[in-house]
């Protein structure tokens, strides 16, 4: 399967349905926490995070978004907050994350960014992993979930290693 063409564009007020339907998704929400829409909003103006729309090239429709924190940070460590797909299944969450992990190393200068994800999310795990991100801890039952309380790997990918493994 050909990885599809993906675009990420600046989030605005008016694509903040599209994001919070997104994330209440059945599929997505056992993994995702909740925002608000002031939360996502806030993301979407504060100068330390940046929220995205990630499109598909060819025709323009939006397929997920994704968050960063920490563009400022002194240690140069960004968070990869959040990458929600909507449209699993097609290559869009592994076309928009390497562009994601090009954009924190050649755009802001990261020298790490990290992640966490949810222990029962497998199919995420092993997209990062593929694409060079190491398990780096678990943080135990850190995650209140309405069915108690859930792990989450702590993954990390250093701008070092993104030379060394990421190819287009």
């Amino acid at each position: 399967m050909a990885i599809p063409a993906v675009t990420l564009r600046s989030t605005t007020e008016a694509d903040l349905p599209f994001v919070r339907a997104a994330e209440q998704a059945t599929e997505n929400a056992q993994f995702i926490r909740q925002w608000s829409q002031q939360r996502h909003l806030i993301a979407c103006n504060h100068p330390d995070e940046r929220h995205w729309i990630i499109t598909d090239t060819a025709n323009g429709q939006a397929v997920g978004y994704s968050i960063f924190l920490g563009i400022q940070d002194p240690d140069q460590t960004i968070l990869l907050k959040r990458i929600v797909i909507t449209a699993k299944g097609h290559g869009y969450g592994r076309a928009a994350l390497k562009q994601l992990i090009a954009k924190a190393f050649n755009d802001f200068q990261a020298n790490r960014l990290w992640l966490d994800v949810m222990t029962t999310n497998a199919r995420a795990r092993h997209l990062y992993e593929s694409l060079g991100f190491v398990e780096e801890g678990c943080l135990r039952e850190a995650v209140k979930t309405p069915n108690g309380f859930a792990s989450a790997w702590v993954m990390a990918i250093l701008k070092s290693e993104f030379y060394g493994t990421i190819t287009a």
